[in-house]
């Protein structure tokens, strides 16, 4: 396939620190890893700029942390990048906010797990929601745009409607609600945190209504699984094996910087090392690093690999597109796959 001379978008993690420790955190597998330093880091954004690399968003664990964090940001403000920070809101003060809303970040994606405490403290720490609300609060006085983004899970999923709510209530731009990803904390809290196949339809219906109410606001991967569900009912979606699955924004598109330097195909592979920025320059990595290479090929995958999905009415809602799913659920990559099962038949046969 034709590759960009670099990726479109690059999410560019630049401390491995967080003050929270969310039972979904992808990143906290690299929580003891050192950062790197202020130099390396503007060596990177040196290498962004000659690059041309057009949208760039601050990563983390929380960016915020880094005492150098203002100096990253004017390092990236350059005219055609546009530049967005990922951020758990919980340091946003008003001071805080004035020095943002003057930087040139132009867009903040907020995590919110819940529309009271009750709800998110048990998912990302005690006291978390008020201090999360705070900064939004903070962010959007200052008519910052802000897209608030949940982690959809057991503790939450019968609380997106009031989290949507909330959301307009303070002037977000969008809410978007993401599946989790087997990866960091996740794998760890999987049990408490995957829901049944019948509370994900539950969920389903949900997000169905919400997106019909309130149109443009909802967004997320919860709802590209809804136009699959639809398509499904409607008997759009004929597999057969072997599945054919393309290439994503993984390693075509896009791609992260992890703050230790290494370069991942996208931030829900985290582990997925395809180069290290310490000794090899990011053009290098991108174009011929053999970790890109292989997720820019088409994925197939034979019945024999995964013979318990053979026949499934929902295969297409486990392979739908994207490779992250993809990547961890065939064979023995993935020790607990069966709690990711939307078939109820199949989970009580097992």
């Amino acid at each position: 396939m034709k590759v960009f001379s670099a990726p479109l978008h690059i999410c560019f993690g630049i401390t491995n620190q967080c003050n929270l420790n969310c039972k979904h955190c992808l990143a906290s597998n690299t929580r003891s890893n050192p950062d790197l330093t202020t130099e390396e880091l503007l060596d990177i954004i040196k290498q962004i700029i000659e690059l041309k690399i057009f949208n760039v968003s601050i990563f983390g664990g929380e960016p915020l942390l880094r005492k150098d964090f203002f100096t990253i940001v004017e390092a990236l403000n350059k005219p055609w990048i546009r530049l967005s920070l990922n951020t758990n809101g919980t340091l946003i003060t008003k001071d805080l906010a004035r020095k943002l809303a003057s930087s040139p970040i132009k867009n903040y994606t907020v995590s919110l797990d819940g529309s009271c405490s009750e709800v998110q403290d048990p998912i990302r720490g005690k006291g978390s929601f008020e201090k999360n609300i705070e900064g939004i609060r903070n962010l959007i006085e200052l008519d910052c745009n802000v897209l608030i983004s949940t982690t959809v899970t057991r503790y939450n999923y019968k609380d997106v409607e009031n989290i949507v709510l909330l959301g307009k209530n303070i002037g977000a731009r969008q809410v978007r609600f993401n599946e989790v990803m087997y990866i960091g904390n996740a794998a760890c809290y999987h049990k408490s945190l995957i829901m049944t196949p019948k509370e994900k339809f539950e969920l389903l219906e949900k997000i169905k209504e919400l997106r019909s109410r309130f149109t443009g606001f909802v967004t997320g991967s919860l709802v590209q699984v809804l136009d699959i569900m639809e398509g499904i009912k409607e008997n759009k979606h004929n597999l057969a094996f072997p599945l054919i699955i393309p290439s994503c924004g993984a390693a075509t598109t896009k791609c992260a910087i992890r703050p230790d330097g290494l370069v991942v195909p996208c931030e829900n592979l985290w582990d997925i090392v395809a180069g290290d920025l310490k000794i090899s320059s990011f053009y290098n990595i991108w174009h011929n690093s053999l970790v890109m290479k292989k997720f820019r090929e088409t994925l197939e995958i034979k019945e024999e690999e995964i013979p318990e999905c053979s026949g499934c009415t929902y295969l297409r809602l486990c392979y739908k597109g994207h490779r992250c799913t993809p990547y961890y659920l065939p064979g023995d990559k993935f020790e607990h796959k069966e709690l990711y099962c939307w078939n109820e038949d199949v989970l009580s046969a097992n």
